[in-house]
């Protein structure tokens, strides 16, 4: 049962797994070797085997980071826009020549007029179109750390995926090893043979094991790729190790907060709205100013008289009371609820780094004493459970558990790390960039 499930499950490592692949630069050879996978991941078509090689790609070409710069180049525009003049207006007219008796002749009546905004409104129209410029470009590096943020952590899903699969075949080829051995004593007579089945049943256990762990890294290598703007079944190179963690003095929640301040990015774009809010409440107040138009019109009586001249000045009147203070009490409830906004997102992102740092500190300390004290003491337990086994020292069911137990921890510790990887890109995104 166990030896006709362990040949499946490496095909399908095998149509899967990089390393069993060719190089593509030296056709029939195998990239196993770190070299080979060094120039794996300088080629084109496969990110390299830790994240920072993977990171570039997905800045330069992803389409919601170009719609972002799209948007930030049309309220550059908007600027513009804000400040511009609206279109004179030009006007000709054909009357009658004012006579008091005989035929009226035509005249001709060329007009041209202007309104002008007074009061300082253009520049504070420009500022409001600087503010939105502001919070889009703010909006676009946030959604920059954002993907970034995610490459992190789909590399660190790639990388536990992959270790998960080949530690479970390690305790996939150590129990076909104990069942070998069972087998043995059974056909020494110093054994049962219900210990061959269980152990048989137990190698096949630990083959759908694997089936699972490969489909789920088959999951995290489509994401992965999705985020690089990649076919979702493109090859990856082996991942070989996860970013190092920080010093541990360096997390500290309120000093975070701090650089958070300045280098958030959303803090940024909310910072830019109050401005554009604020200014916008001071432009409304000066709706209780009107402006001016200016004209001038030359008329033309066609032999009938003399050229005359027009010059007006028109400006409109403030008397719709009502509609002026709802335009004012709406510019003021916006700028509060712009502050209320800023307000909220620096304590959500206290709050934030605080869970994340405390998150990430006990996930770190829990891979540092699985690493340090659990692995070694299962490992010591498997090798004194496996020389006991051979001389009928120790039973079956105790060699099986201490195996399972050696890989669960060694599971939990990529699990640890992933963890610590994933509350460590969460810090930074709140953070705005890098620790």
């Amino acid at each position: 049962m166990g030896a006709a499930a362990l040949p499946e499950a490496r095909r399908a490592r095998a149509r899967r797994d990089p390393r069993a692949q060719p190089d593509a630069r030296s056709p029939g050879r195998a990239g196993s070797g770190p070299n080979q996978d060094g120039a794996a991941c300088r080629g084109e078509n496969s990110p390299g085997p830790h994240w920072r090689a993977s990171s570039p790609s997905p800045t330069k070409l992803s389409p919601e980071l170009a719609a972002r710069a799209l948007d930030t180049a049309a309220a550059r525009a908007r600027v513009t826009v804000a400040g511009s003049l609206p279109d004179p207006q030009v006007q000709v007219m054909s009357d009658d020549v004012d006579r008091t008796s005989g035929p009226r002749p035509n005249k001709m009546i060329y007009s041209f007029q202007q309104e002008i905004p007074l009061w300082g409104r253009r520049d504070l129209r420009r500022q409001v179109a600087r503010a939105e410029v502001g919070q889009r470009m703010a909006q676009a590096q946030a959604a920059e750390v954002e993907l970034t943020d995610r490459v992190k952590v789909a590399f660190a899903r790639y990388y536990t995926s992959y270790e998960a699969v080949h530690r479970t075949e390690e305790l996939h080829r150590a129990i076909h090893g104990v069942s070998q051995v069972a087998r043995e004593r059974y056909a020494q007579g110093r054994g049962e043979q219900q210990e061959v089945f269980r152990a048989e049943v137990e190698t096949t256990r630990v083959a759908t094991e694997i089936v699972r762990l490969e489909a789920a890294l088959r999951s995290a290598q489509g994401q992965l790729n999705a985020l690089l703007v990649r076919p979702t079944d493109a090859p990856l190179t082996r991942p070989e190790r996860l970013r190092p963690l920080p010093d541990a003095r360096t997390l500290d929640a309120a000093q975070l907060a701090g650089r958070a301040r300045g280098t958030n990015p959303m803090l940024a774009a909310d910072a830019s709205a109050v401005r554009g809010a604020e200014t916008n409440r001071r432009l409304t107040d000066r709706n209780w100013y009107p402006d001016v138009t200016l004209g001038a019109s030359a008329i033309d009586r066609s032999g009938f008289g003399p050229p005359g001249y027009q010059a007006w000045v028109a400006f409109k009147v403030p008397l719709q009371w009502g509609l002026r203070e709802a335009q004012a009490a709406e510019a003021g409830a916006q700028a509060g609820a712009a502050r209320a906004r800023l307000e909220a997102r620096e304590q959500q992102i206290r709050s934030d780094l605080a869970e994340a740092v405390a998150g990430f500190e006990g996930s770190r300390r829990t891979a540092d004493l699985i690493r340090r004290q659990l692995l070694p003491q299962a490992e010591a337990l498997v090798r004194s459970g496996a020389a006991g086994y051979g001389f009928g020292r120790v039973d079956l069911a105790s060699v099986l558990r201490a195996q399972h137990d050696l890989a669960d921890f060694r599971l939990q510790l990529l699990s640890a790390e992933f963890d610590g990887q994933r509350q460590l890109a969460l810090i930074e995104r709140l953070v705005g960039g890098d620790l």
